[in-house]
């Protein structure tokens, strides 16, 4: 039952970044606890976010900005380099705590419009989102918002942001995986929720272009905030 219902889930998740942009991944990184083991939600939610990702690009491909790609992806590998020597000391005891946090944080934070250019932004994003991933998870609408700052159209966002996330989940998957985490008893609840992320993604790429964004943000906003408020009173 538990495995369907996050199946369920992982598709309401997928609908959500591939009509906005954005919300599916940390949605269902909120909803994670409980079902799983603590320390298995970051890489098992790596392992569905990055058939989620990858089934947005090859939906929509030719939105795809490839210029921005390998500035991001060499930030990426130095991150998770990085990265990898702080995550096993993590205490994952107080995960929850951390994760409801960044939830509400990107939540609420407010959208900055002033343009600005940084030498390196991409380069210094790719780093900074591979290190945090392997803590928070998703990080997702970080590099949304440099995208912005891009002149992309919506959909050259949120595809291109896809791209992006698929280097990152990839990375932080493989990094894991060298750190001893054992995905084999998941595999059968990866794999039905990379089919429910897959269905779903197919279905937001349609509605896109229909869905009244202003509402779907306001609405997913109080959900979010709801289930982080849960996350850091049930770990306490």
């Amino acid at each position: 039952m538990n495995e369907f219902m996050l199946i369920v889930l992982a598709f309401v998740s997928a609908v959500l970044s591939a009509s906005i942009g954005a919300g599916g991944g940390i949605l269902l990184l909120s909803l994670l606890p409980g079902f799983i083991p603590t320390a298995a939600i970051v890489p098992v939610h790596g392992m569905v976010q990055l058939a989620s990702n990858a089934s947005r690009v090859a939906f929509d491909l030719k939105q795809v900005e490839w210029r921005i790609l390998t500035q991001y992806c060499l930030g990426a590998a130095l991150g998770a380099a990085v990265g990898s020597r702080f995550v096993v000391k993590f205490p994952t005891d107080y995960l929850p705590v951390l994760l409801g946090c960044f939830i509400l944080l990107m939540a609420w934070m407010p959208d900055f419009k002033v343009r600005f250019r940084l030498p390196g932004d991409l380069f210094s994003l790719g780093a900074f989102q591979s290190f945090i991933a392997l803590f928070v998870g998703s990080p997702g609408p970080l590099s949304l918002s440099v995208l912005f700052r891009k002149g992309l159209s919506r959909d050259q966002m949120v595809v291109t942001n896809s791209m992006l996330m698929i280097s990152l989940h990839l990375l932080k998957v493989l990094t894991f995986g060298l750190l001893g985490f054992v995905f084999r008893p998941y595999w059968v609840l990866i794999a039905g929720m990379s089919v429910g992320v897959t269905l779903g993604s197919y279905v937001g790429t349609r509605l896109r272009s229909k869905v009244p964004e202003k509402l779907f943000r306001k609405l997913l906003g109080i959900v979010l905030t709801l289930l982080a408020v849960r996350m850091i009173i049930r770990a306490f």
